[in-house]
């Protein structure tokens, strides 16, 4: 006979209901996120960029060729026949006048050296010649006018010019003359005033004055005297015109005549 324990009959557990698992679901939390204002952007000032500085052409003051050539007669040197014109019929007129054959060049207040713009004709012969290079001299930028000459086809070529200088305030040269000036590089030179003594002096200083006062190739001597009364005349004029800061007669033609100035450029202050 079995006994119980302490007179009572043992209760067996009851075994746990397992509750049953709940799958949970994955909550996503969405974030809100919040659009960052757009910064306030200042407004930065316009600065001024320095550009590069435009070099400017330097201004000449440049006499006009009409003056020139009446301020050398003035002081009695010799120039070729010559005229200017601005229209056909003055060129028809001048033509007729001077003769052929005739030289032409284009003239203008700007137009300092002819040759640079090719505004130099030679050797015209005839009245034809001379309305088609008028027409095409006149196309060239900053002619004014034209200028027509005799032309000259015998003679030395020298060059007589004076210019005021920072030492010496003023100094007047003799050289060799045309297009080869700045190559030969034979100048004389003498402080004004100046007398009939300090240009002779000048004129047998250059090397070329053995060949143009003996005759060369075939040529005449050149007259000493037109050369050394142009050389004066020059002087005077530095002296008694004290705008003038440039004059260059280029060429002078040394005949065995005459000192016959072709060409005449003058600056002014």
């Amino acid at each position: 006979m079995a006994f119980r324990l302490f007179g009572r009959k043992e209760k067996k557990p009851k075994p746990k209901k397992k509750r049953p698992k709940i799958k949970k679901k994955k909550v996503i939390k969405r974030l809100k996120i919040k659009k960052a204002k757009p910064k306030k952007i200042r407004k930065l000032k316009k600065v001024k960029v320095s550009k590069k500085p435009e070099i400017k052409p330097l201004i000449i003051n440049k006499m006009s060729d009409e003056k020139a050539y009446e301020l050398l007669k003035r002081y009695r040197v010799k120039t070729a026949t010559y005229a200017f014109c601005k229209n056909e019929k003055e060129l028809i007129k001048a033509v007729k006048k001077i003769g052929f054959p005739c030289v032409m060049k284009a003239s203008g207040k700007n137009i300092v050296h002819k040759t640079n713009v090719n505004g130099v004709r030679l050797n015209i012969q005839t009245e034809e010649d001379a309305i088609r290079t008028f027409n095409e001299l006149m196309k060239i930028k900053s002619c004014e006018k034209v200028l027509v000459q005799k032309m000259i086809t015998r003679g030395y070529e020298i060059i007589v010019g004076g210019r005021k200088d920072p030492q010496f305030n003023r100094v007047i040269a003799l050289g060799a003359g045309g297009i080869f000036t700045e190559f030969l590089r034979d100048v004389s030179f003498r402080v004004p005033p100046l007398s009939k003594e300090d240009a002779e002096e000048m004129l047998m200083e250059v090397r070329f004055s053995d060949l143009i006062l003996k005759g060369f190739r075939g040529q005449k001597p050149a007259n000493k005297e037109a050369i050394i009364n142009t050389i004066l005349a020059v002087s005077r004029i530095m002296e008694k015109n004290p705008k003038i800061r440039e004059i260059d007669i280029n060429p002078l033609f040394a005949t065995p005549e005459n000192a016959i100035a072709v060409d005449i450029r003058i600056i002014l202050e």
